[in-house]
């Protein structure tokens, strides 16, 4: 009796100090960061908002991955409603945004002389005169962060 608890002990102890018994190997995971997804569906713009007489730019974007993210960089075109190219530029929300979540960011607007406005943008008053615009994007780099 006493030489079976002894082996079972012995037994507990390899697997608490290896995490495997009778010599198997521990598999190490050599690999820190792997996708979920693709790259171009990792994240999503879910919503945009760009009011008349704004000064800013706010993105509601979504982290599709596992991973915590904390950097985005997103290549913006600004287009009529008809299509037409206004501007382009590259824009970068930072910020940690947690797997599977969504998240707002404000920036600084392209349309410095406040002339613009997102055509879904809401309350916008009609006596104002301005210009509608969307928005397409690309995806050019998301930083994950690396922790413990």
């Amino acid at each position: 009796m006493k030489a079976n608890i002894k082996n079972i002990l012995v037994l507990i102890a390899i697997v608490l100090f290896n995490g495997t018994a009778l010599g198997e190997e521990v598999q190490q995971d050599s690999v820190i960061y792997s996708r979920s997804c693709s790259f171009e569906e990792s994240i999503d713009i879910l919503g945009f908002e760009k009011r008349l007489k704004d000064k800013n730019e706010l993105y509601i974007v979504r982290n599709n991955t596992n991973h915590t993210i904390t950097l985005i960089k997103l290549r913006v075109f600004y287009k009529t409603t008809n299509d037409e190219m206004l501007d382009y530029r590259d824009v970068t929300l930072s910020g940690e945004l947690l797997p599977q979540t969504t998240k707002q960011f404000e920036v600084v607007s392209f349309d410095k002389g406040k002339r613009y406005y997102y055509h879904k943008s809401p309350d916008q008053n009609p006596k104002l005169e301005g210009y509608p615009f969307k928005i397409t994007y690309e995806l050019i780099r998301y930083d994950v962060a690396v922790v413990k």
